[in-house]
């Protein structure tokens, strides 16, 4: 079977759109946790935006979509990488970590609550989207660790990160031409898919009308316009 047959162009395709998803969901939940000084670099050299960029184009997403021109304001400062880092940290406390009044949440259940009004707000471990988010990472072989101070299993970033994970496996199943390890990931991920269909797209547009300094109102903009193309082909 030559190269260049349908079959081969197929799996070409599909693995650069696995492997592209892995990258995005990656990335974004690096900004869902406490920026680091290396995030920080990746804004300030324009390596996050040229992954961004690449990865659209990858998935087949118009690479103007990703808005990277929003980030001009923090290329045309004089930031060093603790500068940025600090700025950085303060708009992600004003967002979500404020111990009084957070402009959003992480937590997929309580960011739920919040937004759909419910008069009985969900504990932050033992809720639904939690405990099935757990479930999800028992069946893929993973578990949450314990050496560190834990996070609930809905919080933004642990979801993004499984997401990349099971979008990892998948591109080595395909690689492999593994059939049966194909389906196992494809059922991983659509059994998971309900929790960021619920409020991915609502987290990330929170983001980017929260006017809460340069970086995270693009990352609100480009998560979005990624998810949405996203759960849409996932939908098809």
């Amino acid at each position: 079977m030559s190269n260049d047959s349908p079959i081969s162009q197929t799996t070409s395709a599909e693995l650069a759109y696995a492997l592209g998803c892995a990258d995005f969901f990656q990335l974004m939940s690096m900004f869902c946790f406490n920026p680091t000084t290396e995030l920080a670099q990746g804004v300030l050299d324009g390596s996050v935006t040229e992954d961004v960029r690449a990865i659209f184009a990858d998935v087949g997403i118009d690479p103007h979509k990703a808005a990277t021109e929003r980030l001009d304001g923090v290329y045309n400062e004089n930031y060093t990488d603790e500068n940025l880092r600090s700025m950085l940290r303060q708009d992600y406390t004003a967002l979500f970590t404020h111990p009084k009044e957070p402009l959003s949440s992480l937590y997929e259940m309580q960011f739920r609550d919040l937004r759909d009004h419910r008069e009985a707000p969900s504990t932050l471990f033992l809720n639904e989207a939690a405990l099935h988010a757990e479930q999800c990472f028992r069946a893929a072989g993973l578990a949450l660790s314990d050496a560190k101070s834990r996070e609930p299993g809905d919080h933004m970033g642990i979801e993004l990160e499984f997401m990349a994970y099971l979008h990892t496996q998948l591109a080595a199943a395909l690689s492999e031409g593994d059939a049966a390890a194909q389906e196992r990931w494809e059922k991983a991920i659509s059994d998971f898919l309900p929790h960021l269909e619920s409020w991915g797209c609502d987290f990330f547009a929170g983001c980017e009308n929260s006017k809460q300094g340069v970086v995270y109102p693009w990352l609100g903009t480009a998560g979005r316009a990624f998810l949405e193309e996203y759960l849409a082909n996932s939908a098809s």
